[in-house]
Formats: C-alpha cells, sequence, structure tokens
C-alpha cells in the first residue's frame, strides 16, 4: 500500500473517530420525545416516566414522555419508526413486541430492521395463579388436573396475542395440556372472575395477583422466573417442575434505525446507569420490576431469540392473527 493512501486511510479513521465523539458530547441540545405506545398508568408508562425524569436531570436537556396507544402498541412503534433517526424521538417498548408480527394481520413496521435497540432496562415477573375452587397447589398438580379434565378449565388473559396468552399456550404446548382461553378487556375483570371462581388459570404479572394470593383470595402456585424471587422464597419456579419454561415482561428503550451509534451508545450507557441507581432500583420494585438492565446488542439477540420462539408457539397453537 502506498504511503499516501495508508495515511489519507489512518487519517479519515481519526476524523470519523473525532466525529463520532463530537456528536456524542454535543448530544442532546434540544429536548428528547419518549413515545409510550400505550395509555397512561400501564408498565410501560411506569417505566418511560421513570427514565425520562432521570435522563433530564442527567442530560440537562427536557425528556417529554408522550402516550400514542392505539393498534396494540403499533401507533405509537411505527410513529418512532418514521422519525428522524437522530436520538431525539425514543420508544418505549415491552416485551410484546417480539409477538406482534405473528397475531398481527398488518404490521406497519419490522421489529428488527426499523429500529435500534438502546437495551432492556427491567423485567417484571409472571405468577402462575388459580381460583380456590379448583384442587391443586402446585404446577405439577395442575398439569394432571388439566390433563384429566381436558376443556374444562378456563384461563383468563387481556386479549388475543398479549404476553398473557402466549406465554399460556406455551405452558400448555409445554404440558400437553389444552384449557380454554378467556379474554378480557383488563386485568380488574380477569382478577374478579379468577377470585369467583368463574375462571380458574392465570399466568399474568406478579404486581397485581400479590395482594390477592396474600390475603388468600387466589392461589399462587409458581413464578415463571428462572430462579426464585428474593421476596418470595417459599414460591417455586415452573422450572422446577416443567423444565426449561421462563416468561417475564420486560420493558426498555429503542430509537429508529439508523440513529448514529455514539448516540445510541450514549443513550444505552444512561439507561443502565440510571436503572442501577438505588432509589430507581426502589422505585421500580414498588411497582413490581426488577432492574435488569443489557446492553443494545444484548437486547438485539434477546428479541431476535424471542421472535422466533413466539412465532412457533403462534404456528403450534393455531392462533389465527388479528
Amino acid at each position: 500500500m502506498k504511503k499516501g493512501l495508508f495515511a489519507a486511510l489512518i487519517a479519515g479513521a481519526v476524523l470519523g473517530t473525532t466525529a463520532a465523539t463530537v456528536l456524542a458530547q454535543v448530544f442532546p441540545n434540544k429536548p428528547i420525545r419518549i413515545v409510550v405506545p400505550f395509555t397512561p398508568g400501564g408498565g410501560n408508562d411506569v417505566y418511560g416516566r421513570v427514565i425520562g425524569q432521570k435522563l433530564q436531570e442527567r442530560l440537562g436537556q427536557p425528556a417529554v414522555v408522550e402516550n400514542k396507544p392505539g393498534a396494540g402498541g403499533n401507533i405509537g412503534a411505527e410513529f418512532v419508526a418514521k422519525s428522524a433517526a437522530d436520538g431525539y424521538t425514543l420508544l418505549v417498548v415491552q416485551s410484546g413486541i417480539t409477538m406482534v408480527p405473528w397475531v398481527s394481520k398488518s404490521v406497519p413496521f419490522d421489529v428488527l430492521k426499523d429500529f435500534a435497540p438502546l437495551g432492556i432496562g427491567t423485567t417484571q415477573p409472571m405468577v402462575v395463579v388459580v381460583a380456590n375452587n379448583i384442587p391443586v397447589k402446585s404446577i405439577k398438580e395442575l398439569i394432571a388436573h388439566a390433563k384429566a379434565n381436558p376443556g374444562r378449565l378456563s384461563y383468563a388473559t387481556p386479549g388475543v396475542g398479549t404476553p398473557h396468552h402466549l406465554v399460556t399456550e406455551l405452558f400448555m404446548g409445554m404440558t400437553g395440556t389444552k384449557m380454554v382461553h378467556v379474554p378480557y378487556k383488563g386485568a380488574s375483570g380477569m382478577l374478579a372472575n379468577l377470585m369467583s371462581g368463574e375462571v380458574h388459570v392465570m399466568i399474568g404479572a406478579l404486581n397485581s395477583a400479590i395482594p390477592l394470593f396474600q390475603s388468600g383470595k387466589i392461589r399462587a402456585l409458581a413464578v415463571a422466573e428462572r430462579q426464585r424471587l428474593r421476596q418470595f422464597e417459599e414460591l417455586p419456579t415452573v422450572n422446577e417442575s416443567l423444565p426449561g419454561y421462563e416468561a417475564n415482561i420486560w420493558y426498555g428503550l429503542m430509537a429508529p434505525a439508523g440513529t448514529p451509534e455514539a448516540i445510541t451508545n450514549k443513550l444505552s450507557e444512561e439507561q443502565r446507569a440510571i436503572v442501577n441507581l438505588p432509589t430507581v432500583r426502589e422505585q421500580l420494585a414498588r411497582v413490581g420490576m426488577d432492574s435488569n438492565p443489557t446492553s443494545a446488542a444484548e437486547m438485539r439477540q434477546i428479541m431476535t431469540t424471542e421472535l422466533a420462539k413466539w412465532g412457533k408457539v403462534v404456528k403450534d397453537a393455531g392462533i389465527q392473527p388479528q
């Protein structure tokens, strides 16, 4: 290689590195918009507002949370996917986005190609709970009872294609059981009917079920985490009776695809730092979330794996896109 060409290549690399460093240093110089693709009050909204407040404090620019609900989160996600790739429009995303392509007839974005993952920030454990009117006190007993009564047990979810729905389909697929799906419009109806015994089983967010199983109104059988939870060590994991079963709801951030790496790296580092703050960990724990930050690359790998996983569950269960 000629000396002049080599020098030019070195100079170009140095200039590129310098430009990226400068870009990261000046970012942000205007408000950041954090889009929550669901209505206020849910897990996505809570997470977005916690992150937004701390980003504002740490970066010195307003971080404005904007709710754009509709179409199961697709409206807000599409808005971010089509926004300028400059780091000033971010999407609060949850694990359900890896299910969307398989349960929606039309998805206006590509989950992997149209976004730049920034990282998962927190996870929300799921728990298997049952009505008191069915004679089961463990996962093994639930499996045996369901097999002995095919199609007689019912399970509650917030709707077709939701995480609650697909994690239950995964459970039935792994155990060879069949229960009847009863979709609801919200958690309140699900839990009320579980308490009354009108519906028998639910695999849902731990935090909404805690006061009910602690008061004896429903029965908790196991958590769907890989390991037992410190705050509920008496509760076994589903995995202890059904090896390989694991499910939770995770929350994180994404930016439009094409956002400069220097900016995505900076935002990813900020998110990890924020969710590891003791005050934030405590704040998230109060709403049933555990701080489990990942890198951007780890988030992409998790999403890739889960897309394949839920695609198989939907196909095996014969779920038709809505």
